[in-house]
């Protein structure tokens, strides 16, 4: 059981904490980290979520996850990306990134808190959480956005401008 607290539009704590499914199945607001792992070349690694994904198997997604009950962002950071990819990072790298993104939909509301680590690591070179992964690969901004306008990622056309965004800053 994953237990996770549930917020309001502000991000503030409610006082109700579930398990993760549960918060799923009402539709309860929660919140969730993003992590964009970039390169010197200025490619963003992309993971293959698992067939097994409640939401969005099979596509192309961010290093994530949620953020679990009494747990802080920045904690749950730096857990996803040492449980999904095995990245050893320091809190000093992990680095706040964008605005958070409010994401009220039928079925799995929540709200995204974003940060980047700079990895220079080959694809192979990665150890992937199995169970929620199949693989991971660098990809160039260009390719990301045509990737979600072909609905080949678990993003939306809204996060294009996040990506344009990095493309930019790095």
């Amino acid at each position: 059981m994953e237990l996770i607290e549930i917020v309001d539009e502000n991000g503030d704590f409610t006082g109700q904490i579930m398990d993760k499914e549960e918060a799923h199945d009402k539709n309860l607001l929660h919140n969730e980290v993003g992590i964009f792992i970039i390169n010197d070349d200025g490619k963003v690694l992309l993971q293959k979520r698992s067939a097994n994904k409640r939401f969005s198997p099979n596509k192309w997604g961010l290093c994530a996850g949620h953020v679990d009950a009494y747990e802080t962002l920045e904690d749950a950071a730096l857990r996803e990306i040492k449980e999904e990819v095995g990245l050893d990072v320091t809190p000093k790298e992990l680095i706040p990134y964008g605005e958070r993104e409010i994401t009220i939909s039928d079925s799995n509301s929540h709200i995204t808190y974003f940060y980047y680590v700079i990895c220079n690591k080959k694809e192979d070179e990665f150890i992937i959480q199995e169970e929620e992964l199949s693989e991971v690969k660098w990809f160039n901004i260009d390719e990301i956005i045509t990737m979600i306008k072909d609905e080949k990622t678990s993003f939306k056309e809204n996060r294009i401008k996040l990506f344009e965004k990095i493309k930019s800053d790095f």
